[in-house]
Formats: C-alpha cells, sequence, structure tokens
C-alpha cells in the first residue's frame, strides 16, 4: 500500500505543490524557521549582487579585449615605435651618405651600378616583408634585430663597394702618373 501512496505522490506531486500554507501556520510549528526565511530573503539578494557584479565584470572584461587590449602594452608598443622610427632614421641617413659618396664612382662603372642596384633592391623586399612581420607582432625582438641587421649590411655593401672602387680609382692614377713619366 505504501508504494501505491508513493507512487500516487510522485504522479500528482504538481498538483501537491500548488499551495503554500500561511506563515503563521509556521511560527506555530518553529518560529525559528521565519528567522531563517528571512535570512535566506537576504541571501537572494546577495546572489542577485553577485550575478550582477559578474555581469559587470565580464560586460567590461569584453569591451577591454575589443577595444585592442590593455594601454601598458599599447604604451609599450608605442615606444617600441618610435624607438623603431628613429632607429630607421638613422640608418637611412647612413645609407643615403654612403650612396651619395659612391654616385661619382657609379657614374663611371655601369657594372657595379647595376650589381649594386640589384643587391639593394633585394635588401629592400627583404625589409619589406619584415616590416610585415612587425605589424603582426611589434614586441618580437627577433624582426627588430632582423630588421637592424638588414640596414647593416646595406651599409657594409655601401662601404665595401666604396672601397674597392677607390682602390681601383687610386690604381688607375697611378697608372697614368707613370705612363706619364
Amino acid at each position: 500500500m505504501s508504494d501505491r501512496l508513493e507512487d500516487f505522490v510522485k504522479q500528482h506531486r504538481e498538483q501537491f505543490d500548488l499551495h503554500e500554507p500561511d506563515p503563521s501556520v509556521w511560527l506555530r510549528i518553529n518560529p525559528d524557521n521565519v528567522k531563517q526565511e528571512k535570512g535566506r530573503r537576504s541571501m537572494r539578494w546577495l546572489r542577485v549582487a553577485a550575478a550582477i557584479a559578474v555581469i559587470f565584470a565580464g560586460f567590461s572584461a569584453g569591451i577591454y579585449f575589443l577595444s585592442g587590449g590593455s594601454t601598458e602594452s599599447d604604451q609599450y608598443s608605442s615606444e617600441l615605435y618610435q624607438e623603431m622610427q628613429e632607429t630607421e632614421e638613422y640608418y637611412k641617413l647612413m645609407v643615403s651618405q654612403r650612396y651619395d659618396e659612391l654616385r661619382p664612382f657609379l657614374a663611371s662603372n655601369p657594372a657595379a651600378s647595376e650589381m649594386l642596384t640589384a643587391d639593394l633592391d633585394e635588401l629592400d623586399e627583404v625589409f619589406i616583408e619584415l616590416k610585415r612581420d612587425l605589424k603582426d607582432n611589434a614586441s618580437n625582438p627577433e624582426v627588430i634585430e632582423a630588421m637592424i641587421l638588414n640596414y647593416r649590411v646595406k651599409l657594409e655593401i655601401l662601404e665595401d663597394l666604396l672601397n674597392q672602387l677607390k682602390e681601383k680609382e687610386n690604381q688607375d692614377y697611378g697608372k697614368d702618373e707613370s705612363n706619364s713619366l
């Protein structure tokens, strides 16, 4: 019989839970339960406040990350970008000065001029690729070092060619003087 009663209660549980007893009934049964109910209500407000705080924190974090990340890393990237610009300007100036020194020698030696132009164009292509890599990962020291190395190689090529052409001119000048004596 208890199984039939238990099955009946399980099948019709929603119908039993429709009506709540009057709170005064609970006072007569156990006056401490009412105090617990009030405590539960304050806990509900605490849960609601916690849920609102979590939603606000999630919303703030979403905005923060969607807006581009932290200002500290932006400041670091800005400083790094400024340093990279200064370094690039320095090396561009150095390359330009060396090229200006070479210009008179290149006018008289078109083969050297063609080889130099091909080498510098190849280095420029590599530098453009490095700049693209730097945009993808601005704080990568390997890319920055490779960019600086690219400029140093340019300078070395220009200086070596300048020295070779000066030596050749000096040899040619020495031959001309020995022939004239």
